[in-house]
């Protein structure tokens, strides 16, 4: 009882999977991806276990079809599921049972896969495709365009409730966990939709905050402080980004706009002092020598 969509950008490899249903938490079951592998949508009577299961063949060498295929031939409940899933080459698979509760169906195209079942009218899956291949951005901001498309055309038949979205790195890791660029769900909302465009925006930005991070751990101040400035673009005045934004600033001698960025965050919110202090006094933000923190906290506004 849910709409979803799979795909992998062709310019960045990364693969993702999003969806929309009137059902809790479908984050929990419905959505998984493994950074250099797949991403799969597990859906109408849901079986999670369609999800790791096609992503350990996919990691064995498996196209998606084989994958789908040997999956499904061992479920004695296929014809109730409804499965979609991209490999890490851009082949998808996708699968509706035959006791699927109209209007169901899937489409696929070129690295994508939509799927939906207990839709409301006829053409959502259409509705997303044609919305995801019109979209420009990231990954998982075309990946919210496709399920937003979707409502146009009726939705789940129940109306919204959860949604959730996860994308990972085109390259495998040595772990399932890493290579995890976006990962948000929204459990039980009257604005499912919206809401996860919001988390997006978010993820995205404290992805940027984790580049800044990286950046300055090898020394690259300016690195870092594009990372933290495009963060902070996306979510201005976000503390936790400030820190980065602040590190990369002290990084390229910029010492009066850091301490008026420290001064601001103290100001608004004592307790930062404490944690500032202490990142600072282990070295986790190197200061230049002669510099400390409390030089910061009174030194006048430029």
């Amino acid at each position: 009882m849910t709409y979803s969509i799979v795909a992998r950008d062709p310019a960045t490899g990364q693969l993702g999977v999003a969806a929309q249903s009137c059902y809790f938490a479908l984050g929990s079951v419905l959505p998984w991806a493994r950074a250099g592998i797949g991403a799969v949508a597990t859906q109408s009577m849901v079986d999670p276990g369609y999800g790791p299961r096609c992503l350990d063949l996919l990691a064995d060498g498996a196209p998606a079809g084989a994958a789908l295929e040997a999956v499904r031939a061992g479920d004695d409940g296929r014809e109730v599921r409804q499965v979609g899933l991209v490999d890490a080459t851009g082949l998808v698979a996708s699968f509706t049972g035959s006791m699927c509760i109209d209007h169901v169906g899937h489409a696929e195209g070129d690295g994508y896969s939509t799927q939906a079942n207990m839709m409301a009218g006829a053409g959502v899956c259409e509705a997303m495709a044609a919305a995801f291949e019109a979209s420009h951005g990231t990954l998982a901001t075309r990946l919210v365009t496709a399920l937003l498309a979707a409502e146009t055309k009726g939705g789940d038949a129940r109306g919204v409730m959860s949604a959730a979205l996860i994308v990972v790195e085109g390259e495998r890791h040595q772990h399932p966990w890493q290579g995890v660029l976006v990962d948000v769900r929204v459990d039980h909302s009257p604005d499912p939709l919206g809401e996860l465009a919001r988390l997006v925006q978010v993820a995205e930005a404290y992805h940027l905050c984790d580049v800044a991070e990286e950046a300055l751990v090898h020394g690259d101040a300016a690195g870092a402080l594009a990372g933290a400035e495009a963060g902070l673009a996306l979510l201005p005045g976000e503390e936790n980004l400030l820190l980065s934004y602040v590190g990369a600033l002290i990084g390229m001698g910029r010492i009066d706009e850091a301490a008026a960025a420290v001064q601001k965050l103290v100001a608004e919110k004592p307790p930062w002092e404490g944690i500032m202090r202490a990142i600072f006094d282990r070295g986790m933000v190197p200061l230049p020598d002669g510099l400390s923190f409390d030089a910061l906290l009174i030194r006048p506004a430029p």
